[in-house]
């Protein structure tokens, strides 16, 4: 935030990711910025109500409205924008920053591959601090790339810090982490994470300011009280990876959804059919991109929610952030729009909103390499072959990434099998201590009173969790994260609204 006095004119930005929040209330006579949403919502004098079409749109894709957060009269500067006054009128808003660069290339030349592994690696060089750095190590590709790495600036300045969730559950990660520190020379650190360090977590993270739909906020809430307590300064993640260079399978689904349409586009029509989506809202709700998550379904919208809500359609959001892609880069690719997508949406209001605030609540700074706006902007223009390939007969993703990392990592970690290391929540929803918590924080908001949701679709879900969690139901897992999607809803409801927690 600046005052140019010369000018009699305020402006005031938000980073390009969207690392640190920025939020705007407007009162009758002022408005009232701050970079955190706490001090908005527990003052005293504001009378917190909720905003019903961003609780819909969190329901679906585990965020506000973009642009707005759950309470009513409370916005949020989307990252990369800034305001701008000059003391009188609205504020106004502005775009700084695009992933959508206009010189990347969508197939890389091994120049191109040069350009993007000296960026990446110039970017962790300055992630660095002169001590107390800790690296979060999943032994995956993207975390152990950046511990090579970091390494060269001496392997002594670093520790490494891995979650290890405790039996019964046995998929973690620490051996393949071990087996990078080893190589590296770091120091490695193995996190133990029970039932009822998920439990603490839980009552934590239900009292944040901004809910999060990622229950990885748990994890991170552990790791960072951990890290804090030994003395950790910077934190340095391979978070973003998998969103700029294509890790996740959403993206493929979503590019061969659209494909198929553009396929079936009418031979010599001078009409480009994703710009045609923005025309339909059937179609657009339907095949344009909305992000990696998906919490409810469009029939669990149905039958979940009460009238005039199960009816409403996300589509027109969609369209207006992709008319403005178009209008920023006419010729932008599919993944170039997904990318940028998730660079506006995903990482900026469900990932940093979420784990931001737990890491300087704990008294450290981080750090995202692979977020660096110049990473993101070489990264994002990369189209379908530099980012998904088949072998052995099974697709895979990152290809240019992995093309990269090939050439420091050990070789354990890049032929590692292929499997999805998440929190057990199910194993912890079947501890009566995590459960009673969740019922508890259930089943006591008054969320169910506003005509939103209606009660006994929560009913189903908690049926349907159940027969999930005795073996009963193999496709019920969807109902977890419904089921997780209300009760960080609900937590925040009973806290900013009726003001109980």
């Amino acid at each position: 935030m600046f005052w140019n006095a010369d000018r009699g004119q305020l402006i005031v930005a938000r980073d390009h990711l969207g690392q640190q929040g920025l939020f705007v209330r407007e009162d009758s006579d002022l408005y009232l910025i701050c970079s955190e949403l706490a001090p908005l919502l527990s003052d005293p004098t504001f009378d917190c109500r909720l905003d019903f079409e961003s609780a819909v749109h969190y329901l679906q894709f585990g965020s506000a409205v973009p642009g707005r957060t759950l309470a009513r009269g409370v916005t949020r500067v989307p990252a990369a924008h800034y305001l701008c006054s000059n003391g009188c009128g609205p504020l106004q808003r502005h775009r700084y920053f695009t992933p959508l660069g206009f010189d990347a290339a969508k197939v890389a030349s091994p120049a191109d591959v040069a350009h993007i592994a000296s960026t990446l690696d110039s970017t962790i060089e300055r992630s660095i601090a002169p001590d107390a750095n800790v690296l979060l190590l999943s032994g995956g590709v993207d975390s152990s790339y950046i511990a090579m790495t970091a390494a060269n600036a001496g392997p002594e300045r670093f520790d490494a810090y891995t979650v290890e969730f405790s039996a019964p559950f046995k998929f973690n990660e620490g051996d393949f982490a071990q087996i990078v520190c080893h190589a590296a020379g770091i120091r490695h650190h193995r996190v133990a994470f029970d039932t009822a360090d998920a439990t603490t977590a839980l009552d934590t993270v239900l009292r944040a300011a901004e809910p999060c739909s990622a229950w990885a906020s748990m994890t991170h809430h552990h790791l960072m009280t951990r890290i804090g307590t030994d003395g950790g300064g910077r934190v340095i993640s391979g978070l973003g990876a998998d969103e700029v260079f294509g890790g996740y399978w959403a993206f493929f689904k979503a590019y061969a959804r659209q494909r198929r349409f553009e396929l079936s586009w009418p031979v010599g029509s001078q009409v480009d059919a994703t710009d045609a989506l923005m025309w339909s809202p059937t179609g657009a709700r339907a095949k344009l991109f909305a992000g990696i998550p998906r919490f409810f379904s469009d029939k669990a919208m149905r039958d979940g929610l009460a009238a005039p809500y199960a009816g409403w359609n996300h589509s027109a959001h969609l369209v207006e952030f992709y008319r403005e892609c178009r209008r920023l880069k006419p010729d932008a690719h599919l993944f170039e729009l997904m990318v940028a997508h998730e660079c506006q949406n995903r990482v900026p209001e469900l990932l940093f909103a979420g784990f931001e605030p737990i890491a300087r609540g704990h008294g450290v700074t981080t750090a995202y390499p692979f977020l660096d706006p110049g990473v993101v902007t070489l990264a994002c223009a990369l189209g379908a072959t530099e980012r998904f390939w088949r072998l052995d007969n099974r697709w895979r993703n990152k290809r240019l990434l992995r093309v990269i990392a090939a050439e420091r990592v050990p070789a354990a970690i890049m032929h590692r099998p292929l499997f999805s290391y998440t929190a057990p929540i199910a194993l912890w929803l079947q501890d009566p201590r995590f459960s009673a918590l969740v019922t508890t924080h259930l089943r006591g908001s008054g969320i169910w009173h506003t005509g939103l949701i209606r009660p006994e679709w929560l009913e189903y879900v908690e049926r349907q969790v159940a027969l999930y969690l005795t073996g009963n139901h193999a496709k019920g897992f969807q109902f977890i994260e419904q089921l997780w999607a209300m009760l960080t809803l609900a937590a925040w409801y009973s806290r900013w609204i009726e003001r109980k927690i």
